[in-house]
Parts: structure tokens; sequence; C-alpha cells
């Protein structure tokens, strides 16, 4: 009993000590607290102020400050905290390593060409490769198309370029030069150089992806196509480099990793540490959501669904769990109550277990103590997808999804003996039985999440279907799926909170059953 009330002291003093260096007088007004401050690079300074302008009209009640930053203050700004950042990779010091950063847009250069280019089929069958760019774009010498494409044509190259830092910035990179050294017309407006491009069938020229799409139906503007990229120069465009059959192919290549990196950027969410209070997760997730309209109108590209509900799943995590102390006027009044209480129920806590445990340990000595399986024992790794057939499903930067069944079905079906799997090169359709789990003779069908082909099997599983159970997200995958409509399909997934509150469901669906 004395260790009992020594423990309830040493906790009282924990809270009494914590709750008075949280509560104390904030050093600004509640004004100032309410208010949010944005900063941003130069580039990004007009995206920055369209966002806050529509937030702020639809919710009046909003504050927000935004300025734009030189360059030399940026890792300054990096470092203090109660404000947020919107900026490009190029302008976040090598040095530097930001505590928190988020993802908001994305800022895509392509390498474009008219439609009536007359060797429009042989582009894309081959692609140019990163050095036959340089060779026209950072050559001082004329190039033909002769020299491009090594097909003997004598047609002059003409080389076009928007004129925008960014743009030539990534471009400059990509070719492995410096701004100064580019080749070709720098044109001031975007159309400007689409005309360039359209009644110049022997143009090339960069520009943003976001400036030749359509808002209408998201497909490229006629008369513009954009030339593939032989990524690994050997002359033709392999399966994996072949991202270029409409925008969303495109889009999401950049987003697993088979588009140059130098030729994109990411726009950035930045702060000393992460956002939590209110208004600011509130005007974060504006900008992943309806802020992302925007972006297309100031030459940005949008993120991919699946990013931003993976990235609305994290800020609404964080807010979830942290709370803010808030300023009291009575603060020494209010921590003794506090504190009495949790004493109080500490104390009436303890003598209950105490109670409990004298009893159970008569239990104990009889019988062993059984422990119900539990909705908080599925474990549910961060990052991937959930499907209601109790499958999950993970995007590889390859392209292929990688498929497998879920922690609870596992468990729900105890120790597999043994696997019915459909073979590599066949095709699945979403909702159709693709797997086949057995147990000791009892047979259980699994439903695909996904459309697609089959481009792999998990053979491991012919010989040791226990992987299932021992490790179901990693070596108990079981098939790499070529998906035909990802991001579509996609969008009935769930991830993060809403999987953990569909499987508590689950949980009562099934205890009503039983």
């Amino acid at each position: 009993m004395k260790k009992t009330i020594v423990l309830i002291s040493i906790l009282a003093s924990f809270v009494l000590f914590s709750t008075n260096i949280n509560a104390k007088p904030s050093l600004h007004s509640s004004n100032v607290e309410d208010s949010i401050y944005v900063w941003t690079n130069p580039d990004l300074f007009d995206i920055a102020t369209t966002w806050v302008s529509a937030y702020e009209s639809i919710n009046p009640e909003a504050k927000i400050r935004v300025s734009k930053i030189p360059d030399n203050m940026v890792s300054d700004m990096l470092n203090k905290s109660g404000n947020i950042g919107l900026i490009t990779k190029n302008y976040i010091p090598a040095t530097h390593k930001t505590n928190w950063q988020m993802a908001v847009g994305r800022d895509i250069i392509v390498p474009v060409m008219s439609s009536e280019n007359p060797f429009l089929e042989e582009i894309i069958r081959k692609g140019i490769s990163q050095e036959e760019f340089a060779s026209v774009f950072s050559n001082t010498k004329e190039s033909n198309w002769g020299s491009l494409l090594n097909n003997g044509q004598s047609n002059h190259v003409n080389c076009y370029c928007i004129n925008n830092e960014s743009t030539k910035f990534h471009l400059a990179e990509f070719l492995q030069t410096d701004v100064q050294s580019l080749k070709g017309k720098d044109i001031d407006g975007i159309e400007s150089l689409l005309g360039k491009i359209r009644n110049d069938k022997y143009a090339l020229g960069y520009c943003r992806l976001a400036d030749i799409l359509n808002y209408e139906d998201h497909d490229f503007t006629k008369g513009i196509s954009i030339i593939p990229i032989d990524i690994n120069g050997n002359n033709k465009i392999d399966h994996f480099e072949n991202i270029y059959k409409n925008a969303n192919e495109l889009e999401r290549g950049v987003w697993i990793g088979k588009y140059p990196k130098v030729l994109f950027s990411n726009i950035y969410s930045v702060a000393a540490d992460q956002p939590i209070k209110s208004n600011e997760v509130a005007f974060l997730e504006w900008i992943l959501t309806d802020g992302q309209q925007y972006l297309n109108s100031n030459s940005y590209s949008e993120l991919l669904a699946s990013e931003k509900q993976s990235k609305l799943q994290d800020l609404s995590n964080n807010s979830m769990t942290i709370v803010e102390v808030q300023k009291t006027t009575d603060t020494k009044t209010s921590t003794i109550i506090i504190v009495f209480a949790i004493a109080g129920a500490l104390l009436t806590l303890i003598v209950l277990m105490y109670r409990k445990s004298r009893t159970q340990k008569l239990i104990k000595d009889e019988t062993n103590t059984y422990q119900p399986f539990k909705e908080s024992h599925i474990t549910a790794p961060k990052g991937i997808f959930f499907d209601k057939s109790h499958t999950w499903a993970f995007m590889e930067k390859e392209g292929y999804v990688r498929i497998g069944v879920d922690d609870l079905l596992q468990h729900v079906t105890g120790q597999i003996t043994n696997v019915k799997m459909r073979t590599s090169g066949e095709t699945v359709k979403k909702g159709d039985p693709f797997l086949s789990l057995i147990q000791n003779g009892k047979q259980l069908d699994i439903h695909s999440p996904v459309s697609g082909k089959i481009k792999e099997i998990n053979s491991k599983l012919n010989f040791n279907s226990n992987l299932l159970n021992s490790s179901p997200y990693s070596d108990g995958w079981i098939y790499k799926i070529e998906s035909d409509n990802w991001l579509t399909e996609i969008k009935t997934f769930l991830m993060g909170e809403s999987y953990k509150k569909w499987i508590k469901n689950e949980f009562t669906r099934l205890k009503d059953l039983f």
C-alpha cells in the first residue's frame, strides 16, 4: 500500500509540473495566434496568393499573410517555427534538411513537337535520349533531323523554350549544362510558344505539362505532341519508358519514378515542425482538395488521387493525436482540481485492480487465462491501400501493383495449409475470384481488388503457404499485376484511419453474426 501512495504522489507532482509548464501565457495575442503566415520563393508567389485569395473568399474568418522571400533568407525561414513555406526543391539549400515537408503540387517540364512532324511515328517508337537532346539544345553548331534520328534527313531542327527561369533551370540540369549555354529561342508566353511549335513541323520545344493540357478532358492540346524520352539510350521506347499515351499515364509515371527526376520538381509545403493548429491544418487540407484546381491555371500539375488521400490521412492523424494546451486565466486553481481528480481516479483504480487481482489469482491457479482476439491486434502498415475483399494493394516503382491479403483474413482463417493461384499472364477483373485459400480441406475464394494482367506470382507460397500467416505484407505477397485502371480503382480503397474504422465495423458485424 505504501508503494501505491508513493506512486500517486509522483504522478500528481509530474502532472502539476508539466501542466504549469504547458500553460504559460503566450507571447502572442489571440489575433496573431489565429492568423497563418505563409512565405514563398518568388516563382511560387502567384500560386500562393491565388490559394490564399480563394481560401479567404470561402472562409472570411481566415487571416492569412503571404510574403515573398528572397533566396538568401530561405535557410532562416526553414528554421523558424510558426510559419508555413511554399517552395520548390531548387530553392532548398543542399546542406539543409527540413523538419517537415509535404508535396502539394508538381512542376513538370516536357519536350514537345508539332503533331504534324513528318517523323512523328519514328520519334514515338524510338524516343530521343538525353544526349540527343543535348546535341540540339546545347550545341553551338546547327543540327538537323538526320543527325538527331540517324535517318539521313537534312531538315533543320528549330529549338524553342518558354522564357521561364524554373523551366530553363530544369532543362539545363537535364542537358547537364548551365542556363547561359542553352541554345534556342526564348519565347514569352505559352500561347506564343505553342503557336511556334504548331506552325513549324520541324520544331522542338520545352514547356510545362500543365500548359499543354485541356482542363475539360485532361488531354493534350490539339496539334501538340509530347516527345518520349529514351532514358536508357537504347534507341527505342521500352515498356517501362512507355508513359506518354495520355496525361494520366504520364503523371503516374512521374510519380512512380519513370520520368527523369531533373525534369520535374515537387511544390512543397515546409515548416520547422508539423503544423498542428486547426486553422493551419484546415488550410493545408483545402490545398490538397479544392485548392488543387488552381494549379493548372498557374502552369502546375495536380497530385494524383492516391497521393492526396495519403497526405490528407497524415494531416488528419497528426491533428487528432496532438492537442494544444490553451491559455487559461486561473491556471493554479484548474491545475489543483485536475491533480486531485487524477489522484482520486488512480486510487480508485488501484483498489479495484488489487481486489480483482486477488480473485484472478485464485482462478489462475486452476485455469489458463484466455485473451480474446480484438481489432487492435490487426496490423495495417501505412502507405498501402486496402480493399473490402480483405486484400491490400501497393503501386511499385516499375508500375506493377503488388497484391496480398490483409492481416484480419489470416486471423479468421487460421493456419493456411495450401493456396490455389492464377498463372502469370492471365487477366483478372476487379471483383472476380483470383485466389483460393485452403485450410485443412476448407476453401475460401478471394476476389481481386484491381483489374489487369498478372505479371508475376509469388511461387514461394506453393511450398510455404504459412507466409500468408507469418508475413502477409512482405514475404506473403501473392501477385504483381499490371493494372488497367489504377487511378479509378484506388478511389474505392481504404487507407489509415478509414481502414481501421472499417475493420472495427467488421468485428461488430462478426460479433452480431455469432
